[in-house]
């Protein structure tokens, strides 16, 4: 995340702002595992979560959330499991655990991991550890070895849990298990996760049929091996035109700009229909290209793969022009954006649907480059080319936290949607019943 951080801005400073930046970066992703998993199943796809090549893997299962109705006997026939792996030489068949990548590596893990002792073998070998935490805030960063923190929380405080994941602001990787359907559905319509695997391990992801990446501090989109991806290298023709007018009237308090966004922040997003009769009344269409709300992709029997979308948060719309402004939070609203529209005067059809119940609110105006470095909960910022845009992507570069994007014309599915995969064991909760009923 840092690496992206510095990438992102040695780009503001020596590149043009429209040059594309796609960082995949790592997380603290978590596993739950319920009361009604199976313990044997759920057991092996913890190991090979935390531990498989030394825990040396971006998608690596860093914390472990247990129902605690199951904690302790569960976590006896993991440490039974673990003390089963091999670690040793990767070229000898039967090894399950190789060594970390270094010496600094090693050093930095087994003392997080409270082992002592100098690598006096130079091999670089590290057994596999549990850390018992009381939740997610208690882990500082991503420790990229063979440790597992393990948690464990009631059942009737699960959406808790996943707040406390979600308000962390990584989301890579994420693993569920549990046979209870209305489970499923709960946790993954709460979760913010580029990937989501059910009843499985939560590594390994597959080119075409599990695209992968991750969001907010785990990566800017678009995933790797999906459908959106090589877009996103795509270059604009005759090159950008970086000239046209800047954003023009007085310049607005930062302050009124924030209130504005925080009352966004609180609206509720508006169903697809309510949607389309707000813009038919207001003369305005949902662009084509937001048709598509999720895909069914390749996989083997007995594994459902689904990519869907969902809106990225609050965007920004910036112009310069009236028109441009327009276009920008019809293209944001039809992604279920809440919009914040900005520019000297705004639309008469965007006052409108503020109006009329849409999550957009219009400030005539501009707001300077420095100030949008002190805005809170902000997702994407829109705007056409112009003088400014370099002056915006520095200062955007400067923010702490996930790298915020400039988007504009022409917008694509991803300009404001994450991708999200989800990735079921069809078979987990005894059989697959998609093949039951073609077999009938």
């Amino acid at each position: 995340t840092a690496t992206a951080q510095i990438i992102n801005q040695n780009m503001a400073r020596n590149l043009t702002p429209d040059a594309p930046l796609i960082a995949e970066t790592g997380g603290i992703n978590v596993m739950i595992v319920d009361s009604s998993a199976l313990p044997q199943q759920a057991i092996n796809d913890v190991l090979a979560s935390a531990f498989q090549s030394a825990g040396q893997r971006c998608s690596a299962c860093r914390l472990l959330y247990l129902q605690s109705d199951i904690a302790e006997e569960f976590l006896a026939m993991l440490r039974g499991a673990m003390d089963t792996l091999k670690i040793g030489n990767p070229w000898e068949v039967d090894t399950d655990i190789g060594p970390l990548i270094d010496s600094d590596a090693y050093q930095e893990i087994a003392s997080y991991a409270g082992i002592n002792g100098k690598n006096s073998d130079n091999n670089f070998l590290l057994a596999p550890s549990i850390k018992r935490v009381s939740g997610i805030d208690e882990i500082e960063r991503e420790i990229f070895g063979p440790v597992l923190h393990v948690a464990t929380y009631k059942a009737g405080d699960l959406d808790q849990v996943v707040d406390r994941i979600n308000a962390r602001g990584y989301g890579l990787t994420f693993g569920l298990h549990t046979r209870i359907d209305s489970r499923v559905d709960q946790v993954t319509r709460r979760i913010n996760c580029g990937n989501i695997y059910i009843n499985r391990n939560q590594i390994g992801a597959i080119v075409g049929s599990q695209p992968f990446g991750g969001e907010g501090l785990s990566g800017t989109g678009p995933k790797a091996g999906g459908p959106n991806y090589l877009q996103r290298f795509k270059c604009h023709g005759d090159g950008v035109d970086f000239t046209d007018t800047s954003p023009t009237g007085a310049e607005i308090p930062v302050t009124e700009i924030q209130n504005a966004i925080d009352e966004l922040s609180g609206l509720q997003i508006l169903q697809r229909q309510a949607l389309e009769k707000l813009f038919e009344n207001s003369g305005l269409k949902i662009p084509d290209f937001f048709c598509k709300q999720s895909q069914t992709l390749p996989g083997p029997t007995g594994e459902s793969n689904i990519l869907s979308y969902a809106p990225k948060g609050l965007v920004l719309c910036l112009g310069p022009t009236n028109t441009q402004a327009r276009s920008q939070a019809v293209a944001a609203l039809a992604a279920g954006c809440q919009v914040l529209v900005i520019c000297e005067n705004p639309p008469h059809q965007l006052t409108e649907l503020q109006i009329n119940g849409a999550p957009i609110r219009c400030i005539g105006g501009h707001i300077s480059a420095s100030d949008i470095t002190e805005l809170e909960n902000l997702s994407v910022v829109t705007m056409q080319p112009c003088k400014a845009m370099a002056d915006l992507r520095a200062a955007l570069a400067t923010r702490q936290g996930a790298i915020i994007p400039i988007v504009f014309e022409p917008f694509t599915q991803t300009s404001f949607l994450h991708e999200r995969h989800t990735c079921i064991d069809t078979t987990a909760a005894g059989g697959n019943a998609a093949l039951m009923v073609e077999a009938g």
